[in-house]
C-alpha cells in the first residue's frame, strides 16, 4: 500500500504589519503541523506556497515545497495537479493556520481511518473545512473543483458520492488562526506548539482582555455574551464546561458560503440595534447583557454593508481605531475600545475554535488565580 500524502497550503496576506505578523504565525503553525504529520506516518509531505519565507520554513520542517501555478490561486486546481502528477491515491489537505493543537497521535488516527477505507472523506467541518482527508483522489474528477478548501468535503460527498464523516469537535479540530485574537488565545493553551511560542502574538494589545475573559468563564454567577456565527456544538460545550452563565446570540451561520455577505443580504438582530442606537449606546447595551463578550464583528459589518480591508478588520480586532481608514469601522472600534468590559472582536473562528480553546486553557490554570 502506498502512503497517504499530507498537503499544506499557505497563501501570504497583505503588506501591513499586522498581516505580516499573522503570516509569521501561520508559517510557525504550519511548520509544527508538518513535523507532527511526518511523525504520524504521512508521506509525502507537500507544502504549496509562493511565499519564499514560508517555503524555507516548510522545507526545514521536512516538506517538499511546491509553487502554485494558478493566478489567482485556485485550491481545487492545485490539489488536483498535485495528486495527478504524483499519482497520489489518498491525501490530507490543510491550511497553514489550522491544526496547531492536533497531536501526532490525532493525525495518525486520521491517516489510519483513510487508509482503512476504500472510499471516505473526513473533515473538521462539513460545510466550511480547513482540514480535509479523502480517498480515492479520483473523486476530484467528479466534482466542480472549488476555488477554496471550505466546500471540498460537501462536494466530494454530494457530487462524487464519497461517504462523509466529521472529526470530533474540539479545540484541536475547530481552531484555525486567521485573526489577531486567534493567535493570542492559542498562546495560552498548554498544548500550544513551541514554534508559535517563539514567534509570539499580539500580547500587548489583547493579552489583558483574553486573561479577563478566561477568568470570567471559570467564575460562577458571571455571564459571558457570545454573538455571531456560533454553532450548536460550541454552545453545548460551553453549557457544560463553563462555570459562568452563557448568553448566546447565534446569527448568520453559513453567511460566507451562501454569499450573503457579498450580496448584501446578511441580516442580524444586533445590526438592527446598532443602526437604531449608534455605536456607543450599542456597546452600553451589550454591557448590560454580559460581563464579557466575544463578538464575531464580521456579521455586523455585513449587515451594515461595510466591506473593510483586511488591515482595517485586523486593526479593529486590535482596538486600534487610528489605523483604520473606513469611517464606520473606526467609529465602531472606538466604541468597542471604550466599552468598559472585557471584549474580543474577530471573525467566525472567534466564536468557534478560539472560544473552545480559551475555555480549555482557562481550566488548565491560566491565568493564575
Amino acid at each position: 500500500m502506498t502512503g497517504t500524502a499530507f498537503t499544506l497550503f499557505f497563501g501570504p496576506g497583505g503588506e501591513s504589519a499586522v498581516e505580516a505578523q499573522l503570516d509569521r504565525i501561520r508559517v510557525a503553525i504550519g511548520s509544527g503541523t508538518l513535523r507532527r504529520a511526518a511523525a504520524a506516518g504521512f508521506a509525502p509531505l507537500l507544502a504549496v506556497t509562493a511565499d519564499p519565507a514560508g517555503a524555507r520554513a516548510f522545507a526545514a520542517a521536512g516538506a517538499e515545497t511546491v509553487t502554485p501555478r494558478t493566478e489567482p490561486f485556485h485550491f481545487g486546481a492545485e490539489l488536483k495537479r498535485l495528486v495527478d502528477e504524483r499519482d497520489i491515491e489518498r491525501v490530507c489537505a490543510i491550511g497553514a493556520g489550522a491544526g496547531a493543537l492536533l497531536t501526532a497521535d490525532d493525525l495518525a488516527a486520521l491517516r489510519d481511518d483513510i487508509e482503512r477505507a476504500p472510499a471516505l472523506v473526513l473533515s473538521n467541518n462539513y460545510y466550511s473545512a480547513d482540514l480535509v482527508a479523502f480517498t480515492p483522489t479520483s473523486a476530484l474528477d467528479a466534482i466542480a473543483l472549488p476555488a477554496t478548501d471550505n466546500p471540498l468535503p460537501r462536494l466530494l460527498h454530494q457530487q462524487a458520492g464519497l461517504p462523509s464523516r466529521q472529526l470530533p469537535r474540539s479545540a484541536a479540530t475547530l481552531l484555525d488562526v486567521d485573526t489577531p485574537p486567534d493567535a493570542t488565545v492559542l498562546l495560552r493553551h498548554p498544548n500550544c506548539p513551541p514554534e508559535l511560542r517563539s514567534v509570539g502574538a499580539f500580547e500587548a494589545q489583547l493579552g489583558a482582555r483574553v486573561d479577563a475573559l478566561m477568568t470570567l468563564v471559570t467564575t460562577p454567577e458571571r455571564e459571558l455574551l457570545v454573538a455571531g456565527r456560533v454553532g450548536a456544538p460550541v454552545w453545548s460545550y460551553l453549557e457544560s464546561q463553563t462555570a459562568s452563565r452563557v448568553r448566546m446570540l447565534a446569527e448568520e451561520r453559513g453567511m460566507q458560503a451562501a454569499g450573503r455577505d457579498a450580496s448584501g443580504s446578511a441580516r442580524t438582530a444586533l445590526g438592527f440595534l446598532y443602526q437604531l442606537v449608534g455605536a456607543r449606546d450599542f456597546f452600553a447595551r451589550m454591557r448590560e447583557l454580559g460581563d464579557g463578550m466575544l463578538f464575531d464583528s464580521r456579521v455586523l459589518f455585513a449587515h451594515l454593508g461595510w466591506r473593510p480591508s483586511a488591515p482595517d478588520r485586523f486593526a479593529s480586532d486590535l482596538f486600534q481605531p487610528d489605523a483604520i481608514e473606513h469611517p464606520g469601522v473606526r467609529e465602531f472600534t472606538v466604541a468597542a475600545r471604550d466599552a468598559g468590559f472585557p471584549l474580543l472582536l474577530g471573525g467566525q473562528t472567534l466564536v468557534s475554535g478560539v472560544l473552545w480553546t480559551m475555555v480549555d486553557a482557562a481550566w488548565s490554570g491560566h491565568p493564575q488565580q
